[in-house]
């Protein structure tokens, strides 16, 4: 996962750049841009001043477009400390944002549900903690949600599953408790699923079955139980699927051998999960690298 997210930070968020700049220019040239002025300089100039940076290059780590308004802004490793101000909230034209891996703590503000064009929201690898604000549900553009590697507590919002956009939703590596929230399986174009290690607990939802895209569900080291929904079988693109270190029981069910793409299994330190005969030649062709790690069912 480190290593996909390293990926997409030197290509991809760089390709995302590129391609901004040069579908600014496109839109300056057919259509009127709205002017900002200065006032995103301006207010950006002060955010970096709370934070603790008043010192950065602004041309460095931001991209402006021909109106002047801020639309992509990538602040990783940059020492950051402090809270995050609510007034980022008022870059209203801001698609890309990332501020990964600094030492930003206090809680992720709400104001953040305003930035109606925003695709990537990277806070990764920070020290933000309190709850995960509803209002991230009304992004309706964002393709990327990135939360993971703080100290999030309290439950997932369900509103979330309002963004039907989203592609990786990020939580892992947090302190996040209650259910998985059912509307999670709205999001209809989500690949990645990174819940694990949390506190979540309860049953894992049959509607995670409707994520026909989904390729990678991570669950594992948390509190969940019961029997593993059978609606997982409909999952066609399911790639890597990591289940370990929860309380979940009953078999491990035969559909899994049926998901053509699948790749990875891991469900180990599950005390109460078994593996049928069955699936004993499928299961160890698929973890050679791994003894089977649960008993066979009586």
């Amino acid at each position: 996962m480190r290593f996909l997210k390293w990926l997409f930070r030197q290509g991809l968020w760089v390709l995302c750049l590129l391609t901004s700049s040069a579908l600014v220019g496109w839109t300056a040239a057919t259509s009127p841009v709205p002017s900002c002025g200065q006032q995103d300089r301006l207010l950006l100039l002060q955010l970096l001043e709370q934070m603790g940076r008043p010192d950065i290059a602004v041309e460095e780590v931001a991209l402006f477009d021909q109106g002047q308004c801020l639309v992509e802004l990538v602040l990783d490793r940059q020492g950051l400390t402090g809270s995050l101000p609510p007034q980022v909230g008022q870059f209203q034209r801001l698609r890309g944002l990332s501020l990964s891996y600094n030492q930003l703590s206090g809680p992720i503000p709400p104001e953040l549900g305003q930035l109606s064009q925003l695709e990537q929201l990277f806070l990764d690898y920070n020290q933000f903690s309190g709850s995960i604000p509803a209002e991230l549900g009304r992004l309706q553009n964002l393709r990327g949600l990135f939360l993971d590697h703080n100290q999030l507590s309290g439950s997932i919002p369900a509103e979330l599953g309002q963004l039907q956009q989203l592609e990786n939703l990020i939580l892992q590596n947090n302190q996040l408790s209650g259910s998985i929230p059912p509307q999670l399986g709205q999001m209809s174009n989500l690949k990645g699923l990174f819940l694990d290690h949390n506190q979540l607990s309860g049953p894992i939802p049959a509607e995670l079955g409707q994520l026909a895209n989904l390729e990678n569900l991570y669950l594992s080291q948390n509190r969940l139980s019961g029997s593993l929904p059978a609606a997982l079988g409909n999952l066609r693109q399911l790639r890597d699927v990591r289940l370990a270190g929860n309380r979940l029981t009953g078999e491990l069910p035969l559909f899994l051998a049926e998901l053509p793409q699948l790749e990875r299994l891991q469900v180990q330190e599950n005390p109460g999960l078994c593996i049928p005969t069955a699936l004993l030649e499928w299961f160890g062709s698929l973890n050679q690298d791994n003894p089977v790690p649960v008993p066979t069912c009586s």
